[in-house]
């Protein structure tokens, strides 16, 4: 499989690379992808896992109660445009929409961003009936077990400790190796799987061109769609 049409910043970019397994490299399109998968989870809500340095856990309509009913009244093609004009739906901002809209009303979240507020806020799930966990490492997560469907959407910045734009501190590959292989069966079990490369998040270029191939020859491995990623 060729990916090097991927590895560049392109805000619009997301693709199905393998049978449910989407990159992209702005995560706000995480959100989109979900919404146009309903019909796979029979319309009905289903956990969220988001891996990733950031929380990515803003409301952007919480104080704007107009503008939320206008949304949770869009067209699935108006939902497309809102992702696309990237105002109210950002890549740090697109989790609490798929609570609005019903898709997901409860969300696992494996972080490592310490500035700002863990998770979504609290008024938020108070709205909207939702619930979340938040977990300190992957060694806690792995041992967590759904009876339902559910989504997996992982960001390869999580592996980046840097906080500064396009500077890569990536942790060593043992290390990777361990995270991936406690994530293994939540990969492999997942519904949807919605993976971001996040350009500037993630180190150099370099840095994000090799996580991303790494990282997705591993899922496409264990969800039996191995393929040599170039």
């Amino acid at each position: 499989m060729n990916i090097a049409h991927a590895l560049q910043e392109d805000d619009l970019f997301f693709e199905e690379v393998a049978e449910d397994i989407w990159l992209m490299d702005n995560h706000r399109w995480a959100y989109w992808i979900w919404e146009s998968h309903r019909d796979k989870f029979n319309n009905r809500k289903s956990p969220v896992i988001h891996i990733d340095y950031h929380w990515d856990a803003g409301d952007d309509f919480y104080h704007y109660q107009e503008k939320e009913t206008e949304f949770k009244s869009l067209s699935l093609e108006g939902v497309k445009e809102i992702v696309k004009e990237g105002n109210w739906i950002r890549f740090d901002s697109f989790i609490c929409p798929a609570i609005i809209r019903g898709i997901t009303d409860e969300v696992h979240f494996l972080c490592f961003q310490q500035d700002g507020d863990e998770g979504i806020y609290e008024g938020t799930l108070a709205r909207h009936n939702a619930k979340q966990f938040l977990y300190k490492s992957s060694a806690e997560l792995k041992y967590k077990k759904f009876t339902t469907q559910y989504i997996f959407d992982f960001c390869i910045d999580v592996f980046n400790r840097s906080d500064m734009y396009y500077e890569g501190d990536i942790w060593d590959d043992k290390e990777i190796d361990v995270f991936l292989e406690d994530i293994r069966l939540l990969v492999k079990h997942a519904s949807l799987v919605t993976f971001s490369m996040s350009y500037g998040y993630s180190g150099t270029k370099k840095d994000t061109e090799r996580l991303t191939k790494y990282v997705l020859h591993k899922f496409l491995s264990w969800r039996n769609s191995a393929e040599n990623i170039a």
